[in-house]
């Protein structure tokens, strides 16, 4: 049977390449929009899947430029934007709301807030150029390749994030960063191609009901992202920790049915291993995914992913979800569920 989505998560890099084009051919414009960013905090705004993307971008955004990032969900800017936004003015606040469709609820009433509260500009990440957000915002940031017919978000979420980057690499007059990101439509394309079968194997093993993401620092959002994904497709049971966390009560879930991914950054790497080695010895199953996997991973890992992109951790980020969202796929389709229409969701989030 065909699915939009399986479509779509095989089609990132052409979208990424997408993406790269565009924000070769629009760069005087994107580095008008981002001067004034120099001395604002930038906060991330999203909900769901864009709230994850909003994790791991601020931690990126700051990781690269030095300068302070933090991420938010919608809603509390809507209830609580004393937390989010503590002084009074948006002098030193520069608010990035992300969302696919732009129609959000929680997003454009959170954009409209912030402008009616504290005035001051604010930036809209969307795919669609007509949207409501963009329309609100003083400065729109697009992907419009990157729109989707799926009820899920796969291409979405990586090509808004892979903007983020190149916006990060203006931003911080970083070059090496900026030709890294050039390097990742061909990677994943590599990628994809030696692992969409081996993926389908993982899932076809049939053991796993339970499914755990652990992650540090940017990779963080991605595995919160890699829990959403099996949650909407597959209705399956899991949960997403820092990695360090899952030693503190977590573990005590642990047991053969199910499969503990870790997203091993080099920045982390030693630390991750060991816990990686750890939850091997409690009896889960193990995947890997990784930069390079040498033999201390190897031995304790039933599962391993090797992206070997030879660029840097924080440019790769949007390697790692093609394979978790393949995961989240193979597994909805095991079960005899349409991956395209999950239960109880709708591709945009309205209320009244």
């Amino acid at each position: 049977m065909h699915h939009a989505t399986f479509e779509e998560i095989l089609s990132q890099p052409t979208t990424w390449d997408k993406v790269l084009e565009q924000v070769s051919r629009e760069r005087s414009t994107f580095q008008k929009y981002l001067e004034e960013l120099t001395d604002q905090e930038v906060i991330f705004i999203g909900c769901g899947t864009s709230y994850y993307l909003s994790l791991s971008a601020a931690s990126l955004y700051t990781r690269i430029t030095g300068k302070r990032a933090r991420a938010s969900s919608a809603s509390e800017v809507l209830f609580y934007p004393e937390t989010v936004f503590p002084a009074s003015g948006t002098g030193g606040y520069a608010p990035v709301f992300i969302s696919r469709s732009g129609e959000t609820t929680e997003v454009v009433r959170a954009a409209k807030e912030v402008q009616t509260r504290l005035g001051g500009n604010t930036y809209g990440v969307s795919c669609r150029p007509n949207s409501s957000l963009i329309h609100i915002c003083d400065y729109p940031l697009l992907v419009p390749d990157a729109d989707e017919k799926s009820v899920v978000m796969t291409r979405s979420f990586t090509s808004m994030l892979l903007l983020i980057q190149l916006m990060t690499a203006i931003t911080s007059s970083n070059a090496k960063f900026e030709s890294e990101l050039s390097k990742l439509p061909d990677l994943g394309i590599a990628m994809i191609d030696k692992y969409r079968d081996s993926v389908k194997d993982i899932i076809n093993d049939g053991r796993y009901s339970k499914f755990i993401y652990l992650a540090q620092g940017p990779y963080y959002g991605l595995a919160s992202e890699a829990m959403l994904k099996i949650k909407e497709m597959s209705l399956s049971s899991s949960e997403v920790y820092y990695s360090l966390e899952f030693r503190h009560g977590p573990m005590a879930t642990v047991d053969e049915d199910m499969l503990i991914t870790f997203f091993i950054s080099e920045h982390v790497r030693e630390e991750e291993v060991a816990l990686l080695r750890e939850m091997k010895k409690l009896g889960a199953s193990t995947l890997a995914l990784c930069e390079a996997a040498d033999a201390s991973i190897r031995k304790v890992s039933d599962h391993v992913i090797e992206l070997a992109s030879d660029i840097s951790d924080d440019a790769r980020m949007v390697l790692y979800m093609p394979v978790v969202q393949l995961l989240g796929y193979y597994n909805a389709v095991a079960k005899g569920l349409d991956p395209d229409h999950p239960n109880n969701l709708v591709q945009v989030v309205t209320l009244r």
